[in-house]
């Protein structure tokens, strides 16, 4: 029997249905056995449940970088922004700003917007990705799994930055927020002979520096009183000790020779858009020269993550862009 055309698409219709239904339970049969395998391996307990320690072991297998020489082989974002006039007979300042420990490069210019700036004061910059949202800058904040040599790889990307682009080689610059903050003083420790300045948001450095740096590097370092993760009177990180703010500073101006106290003007400015009234006490110290400067900010009340208002981010970047080697 001749069947007619609807019929037979109808028909036809059915078998491809059959088909799809086939193809997703075969899927589902797939996903099924993968989730017994990872429950297999990783539920140590045996409830049919992970809890926090048993996902983090399945985030630590997923986040361990391949190594070569010390350097992560996994892909970064580390796009470099340019200004939309740039100029290659000009030369510009570079910024490296850098993200807090679970966060992201996207994320740092959440808090520390660039983009504007970048165009009005004509400065390069780049907000790169940490391996496993951290950077490994101390014992304390953050080097948990493994040995990534980010102090290498960001050099290397600053250097990256000076090959394809007009950079001014005695204005590079690096801020970072939290574990940021941390490795921002690290790439100044490592880095002096490339680093000018640095501006730490809520994070330090080594409660015990292995050396000193063998070059001066101006720091403004901005810190809450009241921040319960990095806290301003030192502490430790899953036993690992880290210094207080001050006394940090107080290393730092050792190291950078500022033993002279200096006005500022508005020693007290409105920094934090969570804290009311003008909450952030700054004291300035400088080399006998000028050149190098240091500045400790001390948010009042403020917490750990203090967003600056747009005015005090100007303010930073002109305090940045006005040192020099």
């Amino acid at each position: 029997m001749k069947l007619s055309l609807r019929m037979q698409c109808f028909i036809f219709s059915l078998f491809f249905l059959f088909l799809a239904c086939e193809d997703l339970a075969a899927q589902d049969k797939k996903k099924q056995s993968r989730r017994e395998r990872i429950m297999q391996r990783f539920d140590k307990n045996k409830d049919g449940q992970l809890d926090e320690v048993e996902r983090e072991s399945i985030r630590k297998l997923l986040g361990r970088p391949q190594q070569s020489d010390g350097v992560s082989t996994v892909k970064r974002e580390d796009k470099i922004h340019i200004p939309k006039d740039y100029d290659p007979k000009k030369k510009y300042p570079f910024i490296l700003t850098l993200h807090g420990y679970t966060s992201s490069g996207r994320g740092q210019l959440r808090f520390f917007p660039l983009g504007e700036l970048a165009e009005k004061y004509d400065f390069i910059y780049c907000a790169p990705d940490g391996v496993g949202k951290s950077w490994n800058a101390t014992e304390a904040c953050c080097d948990w799994n493994g040995k990534v040599d980010d102090s290498k790889y960001l050099r290397s990307l600053i250097l990256k930055a000076m090959k394809e682009y007009n950079v001014d080689k005695k204005r590079v610059f690096v801020t970072g927020l939290s574990n940021g903050g941390f490795m921002s003083y690290r790439m100044a420790h490592d880095h002096s002979d490339l680093i000018t300045a640095i501006v730490p948001f809520a994070g330090v450095g080594f409660d015990q520096w292995p050396s000193n740096p063998k070059a001066p590097v101006s720091v403004l370092h901005v810190h809450g009183t009241k921040d319960k993760t990095i806290k301003w009177s030192g502490g430790e990180i899953r036993g690992k000790k880290y210094p207080s703010a001050e006394d940090n500073f107080a290393k730092w101006k050792i190291f950078n020779g500022c033993d002279k106290k200096s006005k500022v003007e508005k020693s007290t400015i409105d920094l934090d858009r969570k804290t009311p009234g003008s909450e952030t006490e700054i004291v300035r110290f400088e080399s006998n020269d000028g050149k190098v400067v240091m500045e400790l900010w001390e948010v009042v009340k403020g917490g750990h993550v203090t967003p600056p208002r747009s005015a005090t981010r100007e303010r930073i970047i002109k305090w940045m862009l006005a040192r020099s080697k």
